[in-house]
Order: C-alpha cells, then structure tokens, then sequence
C-alpha cells in the first residue's frame, strides 16, 4: 500500500495552459457557481488512483470480515457461558485450597444427555437439553444447602420462543439462556456460578467415591445401549458403583413419571453423607482437583473446595432438597405432559429454602402463612410394621380437622421415627403437624407422596402415642 501511496505522490503534475484574458464583460460573465469544465488526468494517474481505490476496498473488506470473526467468537462466548462477577466467593488468602466460602453461592448444576467437553469458551460441541437441573444455595453463615429440584418439563418463558419446556433453553441459548430464564422464573433469584457434567462424568465422579449406598425401593431394570449401561438392581440397601447409580437415577416407566425426582434426592443426599465419611476426607483435596478438570463449570477451584467442605461439614438437618411445586398437564396445543408451575408454592419455597422475598405485587404474608389443614393435601405411608396404626392416625387427623388425608402404599424399609416430610415446602403446616405427632422429625426432601404438599411416614415410635390415638 505504501508503495501505491508513493507512486500517486510522486507522479507529475499536468502543465496548465496559459490562461486567456476573457473577453466578457463583467455584466456578461458566468456564475462561479456554474458548472466548469475540468480537462481529464492524464492515463497514468487516473491507473494509480484506480489501483489505490481497489486497494482500499479490499482492505476495508479484510478488516470488515477480521472484525465480523471477532464479534463472533465473542457472541459465542456470551451466549454459552454465565458473566463472572469477578469476585471471588471464597476466601483466598491462603497458599492452600480454601475450605471456606466467603458468601452466599447459588449454583446451577446441569445434566446433559451428550458429551460436554470444556472448551475455552465454555461451549460444548453440540447443544443438548438438560435432562438434569437443580438450583443450590451454599449458605456459610448458616452452614446449610437447600437444593430446588426443576423438572426438565417445567413450561417457562424463553425470549423469542414463547413458552417451552426449560430443558430446551439450554440448547437454545446454552448455560446464560438457561440460567436467565430460571432467575427471571424463579423471582429474579441471581445465579452466580454453573457446573455441567454428562452421564460419563458422573459415573465417573461416584466411582471416584467408591460408590454411595442407596435404598432400592423396588425391582429396577435400565438398559441404555448409545450409553453401554445396562442395570437389573433388586430391593433393599446396598452399594451401587458408578453405573448402577446412573441406571437407578435414570429409570423412568413413562413420561410423566416423576419418581426419578426421588432418585436423585436420594443420590445426593447419599453422596452428601459419603463426602462427610471419615474414611475421605484425605481424599478430598485430590477429589476436588479432579472434578475441577473434567466437569465443565466457572467455579474456581477454592470455591469448588468451598462447596465440598460445606457439604461435607453440614448438620444432619443442613440439607434441604424440595420439589419446585407444580403438577404435570396436558392442553388440547400441547399433549405432552409438561411441569406447570404451582406459582403460590413457588414462592413459599423461595421464601423459606432460598430467603427470597415475594415478586412486587403480592401480599407480603403469602409465602409464611401455612396451609389450612382443610385444604392441606396430607398423604400417610405406614412404615411402622403395624398394620392398625395408620387408620388410627387417619382418623385422629381428621377429626383435627385435617380433611384432606389418604392413605398411599407401605414404605418397604422400616423407620424407627416418624417422617413428616415437606414434599412442597411448607415449614409451617409442617411444624403445626409436629406438635400434634410429638416425637416425629422433620425432613426437608420431596421423597413422600409425589400429589401430596406433606407426606408422613409412619415410624415405630408413633406406637407410644397412646395419648393422642388410644392404645393400639
């Protein structure tokens, strides 16, 4: 280019003709706005600026498309990954690996059906639905985890889409779609970090741990040959290693079966009380630094470590896992089965699991104020080995003036305490039960009656309440 440059600078100027003394009078003279006649440049000039004008389009073509390529990746970039505050959530003021969390953290974790293989971008090769979401809070003041359990058949708003399940948001727009369309559907909750993993990874990850024991409630066959997983598990407690734990996760006897939300409570839960196992807790630096390198996610290792210690060093009652209320529907437009969100229960969770206040608009004592019993959707499971006991309880309940009380199939495993377990997250119909079922415990899972808003599992002890349903 600068050689072009320097031939249109050094080439010759033209010679002028003399100029003649016109022979008008002023009156007579032409405009200066006029058009003038201008004699054409000579041949060579007019090639070197032909040259230099082809030039610069070229250029400015080249650098149209670089910067085009640029915008791109970076568009890439956005719309796969969740905007990183920056500031670090854990405490890093030590050469070592942090065991502290300097904040609250909500984590979004996604389970992919395909490979996700990190990329510096933070995109995957090929974009999936979630078959997995859960939305966690790790609170250090309080030393607790509530976990909110999101169907992936959850029908929510995803811009430009209109309404859809939320598994397809994420391979619509990935992990920022996914994790804008949560926050703005669960009350504007923020979401400051993600981690995705597939099947490979969390075979992989229970491996890791040696396998976790689980209650297998009843006969389970999952055969998946694009994953090679093959299980046939058979009631009962007992040790499942990576592949019997993904196949019991899995299982699903039809669309609308939802009893795979069991599963993965009872999966985690599990896997809390491994990582609490004396027998890892040397192992855990060494599994931190493991999971940090193959599961795609923008925690930083101190807050990956952060995460595990919290999990670990939790109370009994520090883990709290609900169902996102709602019911399965079918409309004459959409007939398959989809998640529609019970909007009351939403908030009542948020409220009590997640410390977030109500959407503007709604009466501020909504989410509090427990259920009426009438109302009260109570579902009853005898795991006490008596056979009488439960319409003993049944019948005492109503006459409390709890209406809406059925009894559902016996639990397998007998329980030496009675459940009260708060299936939708009401803690304070919950807690007005308590008194009435005195040594009952409470426990903050969605693993009863999935219709029901608080299922109580009948233990043992329920027998030495003579008091309060005559002697059996």
């Amino acid at each position: 280019m600068l050689e072009f440059i320097e031939l249109y600078n050094n080439l010759p100027i033209p010679p002028q003709k003399p100029k003649k003394k016109s022979s008008l009078s002023k009156r007579n003279r032409p405009n200066r706005a006029s058009k003038i006649s201008i004699p054409p440049l000579p041949l060579t000039l007019r090639l070197a600026r032909l040259l230099l004008g082809s030039f610069t389009l070229v250029l400015m073509a080249s650098l149209s498309l670089t910067l085009g390529a640029i915008v791109a990746v970076f568009d890439a970039k956005v719309t796969d990954t969740v905007p990183d505050w920056g500031q670090p959530l854990a405490q890093t003021d030590s050469p070592l690996p942090s065991r502290r969390l300097s904040r609250t953290l909500n984590l979004l974790v996604l389970g992919i059906e395909g490979g996700v293989t990190p990329t510096p971008d933070g995109q995957s090769s090929l974009p999936q639905p979630a078959e997995t979401l859960w939305l966690m809070q790790f609170d250090p003041a309080q030393n607790a985890v509530s976990v909110l359990l999101i169907p992936p058949q959850t029908r929510v708003q995803i811009p430009d889409r209109g309404r859809n399940p939320v598994a397809n948001a994420h391979s619509i727009g990935g992990v920022t779609l996914t994790s804008r369309v949560l926050s703005q559907t669960l009350n504007a909750i923020p979401i400051d970090r993600y981690i995705r993993a597939d099947a490979a990874t969390f075979r992989s990850f229970i491996d890791l741990l040696d396998g976790v024991e689980l209650f297998v409630p009843e006969s389970l066959s999952y055969q998946d040959s694009t994953q090679g997983i093959a299980v046939n598990l058979q009631p009962g407690w007992q040790t499942l290693k990576g592949e019997e734990t993904l196949g019991f996760a899995r299982f699903q006897k039809n669309e609308a079966d939802r009893s795979g939300i069991h599963r993965q409570q009872m999966i985690l839960q599990s896997v809390g009380d491994r990582l609490a196992s004396p027998t890892l807790g040397s192992q855990l630096p060494r599994i931190v630094q493991l999971m940090h390198e193959y599961i795609d996610t923008n925690l930083t290792r101190e807050e990956l470590f952060g995460l595990v210690t919290l999990l670990q060093q939790r109370p009994s009652d520090g883990l709290k896992m609900v169902l996102l209320p709602g019911e399965f529907t079918t409309t004459r437009s959409v007939r398959i089965p989809y998640w529609n969100i019970d909007t009351t229960g939403r908030d009542r969770v948020l409220y009590h699991y997640f410390d977030r206040e109500l959407n503007p608009g709604t009466q501020r004592d909504r989410a509090p104020t427990p259920q009426s019993p009438q109302t009260l959707k109570i579902a009853l499971q005898n795991a006490s080995g008596n056979p009488l006991i439960l319409g003993q309880i049944l019948a005492e309940l109503k006459s409390r003036g709890y209406r809406n009380v059925y009894p559902i199939s016996d639990w397998p495993d007998p329980q030496r305490h009675t459940q009260i377990i708060i299936q939708s997250g009401d803690i304070p119909a919950a807690t007005a039960l308590q008194i009435l079922l005195p040594t009952a415990k409470l426990q903050s899972s969605s693993l009863g009656d999935l219709e029901s808003e608080i299922t109580i599992r009948i233990g043992e002890d329920a027998m030495d309440w003579k008091n309060l349903y005559g002697t059996p």
